[in-house]
């Protein structure tokens, strides 16, 4: 069976003003509104690539925009993959916490893009196995 993946880059939906401040309420209704476009199939992966933005973002600002897919987990499968910089702040362990509760969706923090596309293939053989 073949993964079906929405790569989804954060300047695509980030609202950010001309001093630099981001509007979360609209950068998440934007995310939303991506994640649920009508030509979108249904049962695809998301992999969010923070790479441009993250030196702005939180760990706390990611998992708030991240959760847009938490709170409607009926716009994808059942994994999620965050593309980040290395060593621009993220605190992974912190944000494993933060998902904890959302049982049964897959979060996976990766720095390198071949190693997120790679994690989407390697469990999808596990899951139809």
């Amino acid at each position: 069976m073949a993964t079906l993946l929405k790569i989804i880059r954060s300047v695509d939906y980030l609202d950010i003003s001309d001093d630099g401040v981001i509007n979360f309420d609209e950068s998440r209704k934007n995310l939303s509104a991506i994640a649920n476009m009508e030509n979108t199939p249904v049962g695809y992966e998301i992999l969010l690539d923070f790479r441009r933005t993250q030196w702005i973002l939180s760990t706390d600002d990611i998992f708030f925009l991240v959760k847009v897919f938490l709170d409607d987990p009926d716009t994808f499968r059942d994994k999620i993959a965050l593309l980040l910089l290395p060593g621009v702040g993220f605190e992974k362990e912190y944000f494993k916490e933060l998902c904890a509760s959302h049982k049964g969706i897959s979060i996976q923090t990766f720095t390198n893009y071949e190693d997120a596309i790679q994690w989407f293939y390697l469990s999808e053989g596990r899951r139809s196995s």
